[in-house]
């Protein structure tokens, strides 16, 4: 894994040198004055700029360029958001930053427990709710349950359960089930936790895309419930 960078944009006198010191005993931070040019910013960083001073605050012209790049960040002062950064703000992958800017800005970075991913794919999917105590396993520890005899180990059951329960709900494998609850963490850590890309893959349990992709089409080929419960919500009632 790749550690995220938290690009502090602003001037040196505004609140980002506060910012830096604060960050830097937990995550990798940068100060710039001005705009970083995009090649300096990773899918998997956060940028975070300071409007905390509305007198020295960075032009919107000036960040646009990194719209998509990276997570970005809107830092507030008392004052309300000026009228040039209110469409800024509405832009997918722009978030406004509260008071507690230090907790957010951290989780944007290192992401939920997992039990709180598991919690997040069950509301996804309360068809996976027989099955709860296998989501919860998988989630607390993904990168641990590469096979079937992981999963058995870390939720304390026999193999022959595991296989019987996640056949019951229509896993043909119990790879299925561990594929589809790898792609719904993903989705809602996107979704729900607005996590980058990297980062939700990353606490998903997987990092190429491209084999995931491949091991999702088989398991839904052979595992029809797996296509079922990978569609969006609106879309299950007329597959069904």
């Amino acid at each position: 894994m790749h550690s995220a960078t938290v690009h502090l944009l602003g001037p040196v006198d505004s609140a980002c040198a506060t910012m830096c010191r604060a960050l830097t005993s937990k995550v990798n931070a940068r100060h710039w004055a001005a705009a970083p040019p995009a090649q300096a910013v990773r899918p998997w960083d956060v940028i975070v700029v300071d409007l905390t001073n509305p007198h020295a605050a960075v032009e919107p012209r000036r960040v646009r360029p990194l719209l998509g790049c990276a997570t970005l960040c809107l830092l507030p002062g008392n004052a309300p958001i000026h009228p040039h950064w209110l469409d800024f703000a509405s832009q997918p992958g722009v978030q406004v930053l509260s008071t507690s800017w230090r907790d957010e800005l951290l989780r944007l970075i290192q992401g939920p427990g997992g039990d709180r991913i598991a919690d997040l794919v069950l509301d996804a999917e309360p068809g996976l709710d027989p099955l709860k105590p296998l989501v919860e396993a998988v989630c607390r520890d993904p990168w641990s349950i590469r096979r079937p005899r992981d999963l058995a180990l870390r939720s304390r059951m026999r193999l022959d359960a595991v296989r019987r329960q996640c056949a019951e709900l229509g896993f043909k494998r119990i790879e299925h089930f561990i594929i589809c609850v790898r792609l719904l963490a993903y989705s809602e850590l996107v979704a729900k936790e607005h996590l980058s890309i990297r980062n939700a893959r990353a606490l998903a349990g997987f990092s190429d895309p491209s084999n995931m992709r491949r091991h999702a089409q088989r398991a839904s080929m052979r595992s029809p419930v797996v296509a079922h419960m990978l569609l969006p919500p609106d879309r299950r009632f007329h597959a069904s």
